[in-house]
């Protein structure tokens, strides 16, 4: 008795799990809601200046989903013999689709993490780019007028991201 208990938990726990949100209580909503008319699902914009801690990882996760494709199409290279506009180009289409339009890209790749994570001088929100050496890796820094947040991603140093928790920039 306590297996067949077991396997409709378990069968019941799944079926919960994968049942699309959409799907489990509409009964609260107005037609209009569900018309094909309804507002799209994309997110909307946030404002480029005084993201939160948690939107600076948040734009530089897409910022890396953005370059980890891009690299993966391109023989794992983010910017192979320092090729740097369609990486750029990348990051911003990720940026934009997440919702994230308003974060500026610069149109020239940071020299370091050192270099990227200095203040912007007016309130906004900037995401940096600095590919390493080789091209294989890179450092992305979302930087406002007092904070960064940044992924470190060099082959040669660690196999492993290395991520920089929300801090304050450095002073120009």
């Amino acid at each position: 008795m306590a297996m067949i208990w077991r396997t409709l938990i378990v069968i019941l726990g799944a079926t919960v799990a994968t049942t699309p949100a959409w799907a489990q209580d509409v009964s609260s909503a107005s037609a209009s809601s569900l018309s094909p008319e309804a507002p799209s699902s994309e997110p909307s914009p946030l404002p480029a200046a005084g993201l939160s801690d948690a939107e600076l990882e948040r734009a530089v996760r897409a910022a890396y989903t953005g370059a980890a494709a891009y690299a993966l199409a391109h023989g794992n290279y983010f910017a192979r013999d320092g090729v740097f506009p369609p990486l750029r180009d990348a990051i911003a289409a990720e940026l934009a689709a997440e919702g994230f339009s308003t974060v500026a890209v610069p149109e020239q790749a940071a020299a370091d993490l050192a270099a990227a994570r200095v203040c912007l001088a007016a309130p906004a929100t900037e995401l940096r780019i600095a590919p390493n050496l080789f091209g294989d890796g890179v450092t992305l820094v979302a930087v406002t007028d007092a904070r960064y947040f940044a992924y470190v991603y060099d082959p040669h140093a660690a196999d492993d991201i290395k991520v920089i928790a929300a801090a304050d920039c450095t002073a120009r």
